[in-house]
């Protein structure tokens, strides 16, 4: 059988496979009646391209140029294929148009446009693709000049314009297909992102003793460039210290700036009186921050002690505080009233 022959009764058999299909629900073939389409048509393909985006790197600095990837992927299917009339003695030109009506999927001369309301100036595009096909994805490219100041998510708006076939028809086996232009708008977010902050353990205090309840300071300083926000410190304790708090909410803190973490533990009455190492957690947004506590638990009498030796060292200072103030008074004051007399 010659080739031509053979793909001739494999469109007629395709073709009546899909009328029979179809023709078991004529009133769902009826209800095509809306949409523009060429008179006469033995068939209509209900579907079209579904496009859709993603971003590739979607992380950028303040104060520099970058290039954004973009990935365009067109998800479009055939929800369904209504058939209509066939005349007789066209089964042939009637597959034909069947399969070219799958031509609905391709979204054809397409255009994508990056806008943005501020901190991001776009540099480059639009960009321009021939052919997008069901199942096909492209990568398109924008250079972007992001702002000294931006910070944070950062909203972008992506404009595709593109053509599809709605309708095709076959006379004389020559395909006329019947494009209409289509516009759609998709949302991006960046997010524009500084040095990270740089949180660090500036001092640490606490007053531990064995079988007693105390309290620990952590000051926690900022080194770095950008603001730590929602600061929150979290103590990761162990034996022998029992967390009676374990979180302390810091908010922001900014670059060169401080913030005190206190919590209140119970140390187990067997713990020895020695130095000890406890960890403490920084989470913000964007990041977490491990810092490793020195802490050192005495004994009962070296607390007693502590104690006497603070209350001896106030009481210096107190002294000494008392004979300035006395000195100060018993000065002689000064003569200047007479001298600037005698030269007077």
């Amino acid at each position: 059988m010659r080739p031509d022959r053979i793909s001739s009764s494999l469109c007629l058999l395709v073709a009546f496979l899909l009328s029979a299909l179809f023709a078991a629900n004529p009133a769902g073939a009826a209800s095509v009646s809306g949409g523009v389409q060429f008179a006469g048509d033995h068939y209509k393909v209900e579907g079209g391209p579904k496009i859709d985006v993603s971003v590739v790197n979607p992380v950028f600095a303040p104060g520099t140029p970058g290039t954004l990837r973009l990935v365009l992927a067109n998800k479009g299917v055939v929800d369904r294929l209504v058939p209509g009339t066939v005349p007789p003695g066209s089964e042939e030109e009637a597959a034909q148009e069947m399969l070219a009506e799958f031509g609905c999927l391709d979204a054809s001369n397409l255009r994508a446009d990056l806008r943005t309301g501020g901190q991001i100036d776009v540099l480059s595009g639009p960009v321009h693709l021939d052919l997008l096909g069901p199942g096909e994805t492209a990568v398109i490219e924008f250079d972007l000049r992001i702002e000294d100041g931006a910070e944070g998510p950062v909203p972008l708006s992506l404009d595709l314009e593109y053509e599809h076939q709605v309708d095709v028809s076959f006379s004389s086996g020559t395909a006329s297909p019947l494009y209409l232009p289509s516009s759609l708008q998709l949302d991006l977010i960046l997010s524009v992102e500084g040095d990270p902050p740089a949180l660090e353990l500036m001092e640490s205090r606490s007053d531990l003793v064995p079988g007693k309840k105390g309290s620990i300071s952590i000051i926690v300083g900022n080194a770095g460039d950008r603001r730590a926000a929602n600061c929150t410190a979290r103590l990761l304790a162990a034996s022998p210290f029992n967390p009676l708090t374990d979180r302390s909410r810091l908010g922001d803190i900014p670059p060169g700036g401080v913030a005190v973490a206190r919590f209140d533990v119970l140390v187990e009455g067997t713990a020895p009186p020695q130095e000890y190492r406890i960890g403490c957690e920084i989470s913000h947004d964007g990041g977490v921050a491990s810092l490793s506590i020195p802490l050192n638990v005495v004994s009962a009498e070296g607390a007693q002690l502590k104690l006497v030796l603070l209350g001896i060292l106030s009481g210096v200072s107190a002294l000494v505080a008392f004979w300035l103030v006395r000195e100060r008074m018993n000065r002689p004051p000064r003569r200047r009233s007479l001298s600037f007399r005698f030269w007077r």
